[in-house]
């Protein structure tokens, strides 16, 4: 148990670093300012608590086959979430990260180009907010912070809200970022 309480709060410490990296990066798309410092900052304390919590996670579910039983994912459809949004982030954190490193060098980007990151972005952004609803109370839970079932229904009412306006803030500043001079 005290792996699944590590694994928490190094989740709930990615939620806090996203939070600040994407409000920081959300004020940068939409003004054009732009501090690295402070920006890449926040993302890399995210990258390094996410490789963590990606092992941990590995750990809980091959070693300790906690939660990997198909029984046991077939009566939580939120794990079931929880996971392919997992998937997702890991399999497009590569292009989100290589996503603005044109503006580092002056480049100019292709409709092409342009039209691929902002959809590759969204779908990055959407996977990382859906993870982050569905897994909040959870980490609550396992933490031993909240024990009731309306506890947990109101905080994961609250997470689902304020992950669904971060990610139409972050999605309106990325799609008029890549998308914004297309039409």
């Amino acid at each position: 148990m005290k792996l699944k309480k590590w694994n928490a709060v190094l989740g709930l410490g990615i939620v806090a670093a996203l939070l600040c990296h994407a409000g920081t990066m959300v004020c940068s798309l939409l003004t054009g300012w732009y501090d690295p410092a402070l920006c890449k900052g926040f993302a890399h304390a995210a990258v390094l608590l996410l490789v963590l919590h990606v092992l941990t996670t590995l750990c809980i579910f091959f070693f300790k086959h906690d939660g990997a039983g198909a029984r046991y994912a077939r009566q939580n459809a939120r794990t079931w979430v929880q996971r392919a949004t997992a998937l997702l982030i890991l399999i497009f954190i590569h292009m989100h990260t290589t996503a603005y490193a044109h503006m580092a060098t002056g480049e100019t980007l292709t409709r092409g180009a342009s039209i691929f990151h902002g959809i590759t972005e969204s779908i990055y952004l959407l996977a990382v907010c859906t993870h982050t609803a569905v897994s909040f109370g959870k980490a609550f839970v396992t933490l031993g912070w909240i024990s009731s079932s309306k506890a947990a229904k109101r905080l994961d009412a609250v997470a689902y809200t304020v992950c669904g306006i971060v990610a139409a803030a972050a999605l309106f500043a990325v799609l008029r970022f890549f998308l914004g001079g297309l039409v």
